[in-house]
């Protein structure tokens, strides 16, 4: 898991620049973001080559504060533990450590936490160094763990393939690009129907007395009204499909509105399928819509 903030300001510089360089992605997402919290301790050299092959791995460690207690003693807080680390089974792997005299350092471990992570470590004693007990407790339990990144993802949905971070950036603004697409196709049709139906609609407004006599005077309507008023059969049968009374009822300025509105969206999603740009403008405003 990464910050979404930090990706989707990845990707838009990846729009802006379609030739970014892996270091300056990898200075836009400088590491992955895990929900459980944590402090990050791979060297920086790794993440960039991690990201520059997609196969690596992030050295990941509990996040931990000292509180002053009485006495001038102290103790350590735990507030944050690594991803995908059981807090009850991190504690039983601590007093087992305990029990077994192989952290000598350490006088006890007590789970305080709410709503909230909150492991406390009592030192044997004051002068016992915080970070040198931490540091044995990293060596010998989960609260420092590893964690693998594998960047094998399905290339457009085919074959699988080990990307880099800037190869699956840009598969996913391609598929985004697809999206748009296809969902712009589809409005489109949908609009270009609608438009043919207000079509059949005004020519029934405007000759609304001479189609209510053909409905009401003939066995088959559809093909006369093709005829007579140069209708396709999907408009006939929209008329059709018409109770007279809604015939009757048809309003010009209602429909003509629809029409134009129509209309006009239809010549704003024409100008976006035949401009690459508009096209990824509108996916960068989708982009800061996600963030």
């Amino acid at each position: 898991p990464h910050n979404a903030g930090e990706l989707c300001d990845a990707l838009l510089h990846l729009i802006r620049f379609p030739r970014a360089t892996p270091a300056k992605l990898t200075e836009l997402v400088p590491g992955p973001d895990f929900p459980t919290g944590g402090v990050l301790v791979e060297p920086a050299v790794s993440i960039r080559e991690a990201y520059a092959t997609g196969r690596g791995a992030f050295r990941l460690r509990a996040r931990w504060e000292t509180e002053k207690t009485s006495h001038g003693q102290y103790q350590i807080v735990i507030t944050e533990i690594p991803y995908q680390v059981q807090k009850s089974r991190l504690i039983e792997r601590i007093a087992e450590l305990l029990a077994g005299r192989k952290l000598p350092l350490l006088a006890d471990v007590r789970d305080e936490s709410a709503e909230d992570v909150r492991v406390v470590l009592e030192p044997k004693s004051r002068t016992v160094a915080a970070a040198t007990l931490m540091e044995t407790l990293f060596r010998l339990t989960d609260l420092e763990v590893r964690v693998p990144l594998n960047l094998n993802v399905l290339d457009r949905g085919r074959l699988p393939k080990l990307m880099s971070l800037r190869e699956a950036l840009q598969a996913f603004l391609d598929h985004r690009h697809d999206v748009l697409l296809r969902k712009n196709r589809y409005r489109l049709g949908k609009i270009d129907a609608r438009l043919t139906i207000l079509d059949g609609y005004l020519i029934a407004f405007l000759n609304v007395d001479a189609v209510i006599k053909i409905i009401r005077e003939t066995d088959e309507p559809k093909p006369k009204l093709m005829r007579r008023f140069k209708l396709v059969e999907v408009q006939a049968e929209a008329i059709l499909n018409l109770r007279l009374r809604s015939l009757r009822k048809l309003e010009e300025m209602q429909l003509r509105a629809e029409h134009d509105e129509l209309t006009a969206e239809r010549k704003g999603l024409n100008s976006l399928m035949r401009s690459k740009d508009k096209r990824w403008t509108a996916i960068a405003a989708e982009i800061r819509d996600i963030r």
